[in-house]
């Protein structure tokens, strides 16, 4: 009825879901668009189909949005749970979702002990249900400019709460009468289990990787170089490696004289079930639901294409779940599936292998920029080549290799072992050889967060270059569009006329980033760092939380920012500096300032071995080193002489711009206060950033009365164990008339400007 017209129906399904998740203008530009092309179509049934697929779709959507209510408060409660998958058991730290008779939690738990450890590990399977004690608590806003909103991504998925059980309180569980599902989940995490008892520790997790569809034991350096060549997606399973699967049983199925019509059937009652075996994640589904209905089209001989798979797979998906459409995994699949199906004509002309691979490669990266900018804020230049040479790679040898090496550890202990090490010496080369590629500098290339009008014409440029390129006229002309629209966004990144200081929420610990306008300069004070205490191994996670890596880097690579042309290292304490190697390691920076002798300090030192290896200079400041341009101007005043006193050795910046006088002040304490202004008789500031996160012992009555502020930035974590800032500094700052800015409430502080004027704004109000 509609063949090869489907993609009008998923379309609309879409737009009818936007216009109640995202009710505004681009909602509307999408509707009409849309409504429009298939008004082209002049097909009154399509017409008709595509607006019921509107109203059923904004149905939908409406009713999820309204029953995503919670029936809970915040507080103590007692109840029963159950696991509704097996919990990810990380060091010391469990995690799960649970659901009771009326809704879902995310439940964390911090394991007390080595044994409650084991046994959480032998209890705890999905399908286990609980009586428990705990309490439930709020998931935490988003505290900086577009970072990870983990309250959003939990409430799009029905979850309104944590609940933290108490200590000790998973005795009273007992396994459910397990369904099938819970049945496959559980079986799923003894396969991943049993890998990691018997595998190569190199092996571990590309076999969880690429047999159950884990990637929780991969380093995460490993996986950052495999997301910066654009071949992450190899490292799931995605709808190549179930077609390679499925193409290698349907021929061993025949060569047993297995008929076509049982095969079918085979396919049809499997296929569901790999997929919850492998994690059911949007890929995988998509692929195998692509699979099904290719199967029944020629099984039952149905009028539907390629294409129409991807469309009806998409509307079967969203229909059951229509915040999928949010998670990158989900638009990465359908969106490269779709553009590859659509370019197929030109994939399949006559040509090399490599020229067919390469136009394949050069179509998923041109369909996956938008998305890439817009949840990771970079996209790979070697995409293309690294697909080329990765791709058959992962097809012909990763995998296969991989699938029997899991199955010869259930035939003969000693050929698995050699075999599975023999390999693993292999991965671990081709391993390095994907970090060496990332590695390079200009490998991918950092876009910042764009705007909904930049992504709208970024699209606009890649259709432009598929309607061009599938003329033989002016071919080679497809991309330039593309080029000028992208070569006009980072004009306005790097040289907007606007400048910007962020006091970036990086919890117990100081990171001030200053933008200057015109790129005439990018500088950060501190780096933050979390101190981390001696662990017993077993309490170690394979992931845990990074300052760096999950606070810093991205904050910095949603601004755009390629380079720090000076990071002023206040002082050696880690909640300072603590993130500095890996911003090294992320960011080019040009300059690191540091105070004399600071080195002392072994982290300082460690630093500037990674400076130096990173071909950084280091530069060991103190009073009366300054630099100025058109935008503003710079002067370190303190410390004055070379001897090192951790806090009171603090550099201190003296600044102005913006309209704006500014004191950034690091962990300097009373004493230094006061040496300071014997030097500085008449030191007058606008913006204090108050001493040592609030600390009773800074920010002395004198200092607040010598320099006189406006406003005052207090950077501290929240119900941190110092009790910062301290009642006595918030009341000497009140006292003086002192607009006061704290990121332990407010989250991170911005400071925009243009030329002489400015506005302050924080991320909670």
């Amino acid at each position: 009825m509609f063949i090869g017209k489907w993609i009008f129906l998923a379309f609309t399904a879409l737009s009818g879901l936007l216009m109640i998740f995202e009710f505004h203008l681009f909602s509307f530009l999408m509707v009409f668009t849309i409504m429009g092309r298939v008004m082209l179509e002049k097909n009154t049934k399509l017409f008709i189909a595509s607006c019921a697929c509107f109203l059923l779709f904004s149905g939908v959507g409406f009713i999820i949005a309204k029953s995503h209510i919670s029936f809970y408060t915040q507080g103590k409660i007692t109840t029963s749970i159950t696991f509704r998958e097996p919990p990810l058991i990380d060091g010391d730290r469990l995690k799960a979702i649970v659901s009771t008779h009326r809704e879902k939690f995310q439940l964390q738990y911090m394991i007390q002990t080595e044994k409650e450890k084991d046994f959480l590990m032998a209890t705890i399977q999905a399908g286990t249900v609980c009586e428990i004690s705990g309490e439930l608590m709020a998931p935490r806003e988003n505290t900086n400019e577009h970072a990870f909103d983990y309250a959003k991504y939990l409430k799009r998925k029905n979850i309104h709460w944590i609940f933290q059980p108490s200590k000790s309180s998973f005795h009273h569980c007992a396994p459910n009468q397990n369904s099938l599902l819970n049945q496959l989940k559980n079986i799923r995490e003894q396969g991943i289990r049993l890998v990691e008892e018997n595998f190569p520790a190199k092996l571990i997790p590309y076999a969880n990787a690429l047999i159950f569809g884990d990637r929780a034991s991969f380093d995460e350096d490993v996986l950052e170089s495999y997301q910066r060549l654009g071949i992450i997606h190899l490292l799931a399973i995605s709808g190549l490696h179930v077609g390679l699967i499925m193409g290698f049983l349907y021929y061993l199925f025949r060569r047993i004289g297995l008929t076509k019509e049982m095969i079918y059937w085979i396919f049809i009652c499997t296929l569901p079930l790999y997929a919850i075996m492998t994690g059911a994640n949007p890929p995988v589904i998509r692929a195998i639901l692509m699979m099904l209905l290719l199967l029944s089209s020629k099984k039952w001989r149905l009028p539907i294409t390629t294409l129409d798979t991807i469309a009806i797979s998409f509307m079967i998906f969203t229909l059951f779940d229509p915040y999928i459409i949010y998670q990158a995994g989900f638009q990465l699949s359908f969106s490269v599936s779709f553009g590859l199906v659509i370019t197929s004509s030109r994939l399949v002309e006559k040509g090399s292998f490599l020229k067919s691979l390469f136009d394949s490669s050069i179509t998923s990266m041109f369909v996956s920029l938008p998305i890439l900018m817009f949840h990771f804020y970079e996209f790979s230049l070697v995409s293309i080549f690294a697909n080329i040479l990765f791709i058959p790679y992962y097809s012909l040898v990763v995998l296969p290799v991989t699938i029997f090496i899991w199955l010869l550890q259930f035939v003969h202990k000693g050929i698995f072992l050699l075999v599975a090490n023999g390999f693993a010496e292999i991965l671990a080369l081709s391993e390095q050889i994907a970090m060496f590629a990332s590695s390079w500098e200009f490998s991918s290339i950092l876009t910042g967060k764009p705007s909904g009008l930049t992504l709208i014409f970024v699209i606009g440029g890649i259709c432009i270059f598929f309607l061009v390129r599938e003329r033989k006229r002016f071919r080679y002309f497809a991309s330039f569009p593309l080029l000028l629209i992208l070569i006009i966004h980072f004009i306005s990144l790097y040289y907007s006329p606007k400048g910007e200081v962020v006091f970036i929420d990086i919890g117990q610990g100081d990171s001030i980033f200053i933008q200057l306008p015109y790129n005439r300069g990018n500088y950060l004070i501190d780096t933050g760092g979390q101190i981390d205490f001696p662990k017993e191994e077993w309490t170690i996670q394979k992931q845990p939380f990074d300052t760096g890596k999950d606070i810093l880097i991205p904050f910095l690579k949603s601004k755009g920012v390629q380079k720090i042309d000076k990071l002023i290292v206040t002082h050696g304490d880690i909640d300072h500096m603590g993130a500095g190697e890996e911003l090294l390691e992320q960011i080019k920076v040009k300059e690191v300032l540091i105070p004399p002798n600071s080195w002392e300090k072994p982290m300082m030192k460690d630093l500037i071995l990674k400076a130096q290896e990173k071909n950084t200079k280091v530069s060991v400041r103190k009073a009366g080193t300054k630099w100025e341009n058109k935008s503003g101007y710079f002067e370190l005043i303190y410390p004055v002489d070379e001897k090192y006193m951790d806090n009171n050795s603090s550099l201190v910046l003296f600044a102005y711009f913006g309209g704006l006088k500014w004191l950034f002040t690091g962990d300097l304490e009373r004493e230094g206060e006061m040496e300071l202004l014997r030097m500085y008789n008449d030191l007058q500031v606008d913006v204090l950033k108050v001493g040592h996160h609030g600390s009773q012992t800074s920010t002395s009555t004198e200092l607040l009365e010598r320099i006189n502020p406006e406003y005052a930035i207090i950077s501290a974590g929240r119900n941190n164990r110092y009790g910062h800032p301290h009642p006595d500094v918030l009341k000497h700052l009140k006292e003086s008339d002192v607009k006061i800015f704290r990121t332990d409430e407010q989250g991170a502080i911005h400071y925009k400007f243009s030329n002489e004027e400015g506005t302050f704004s924080t991320i909670l109000q």
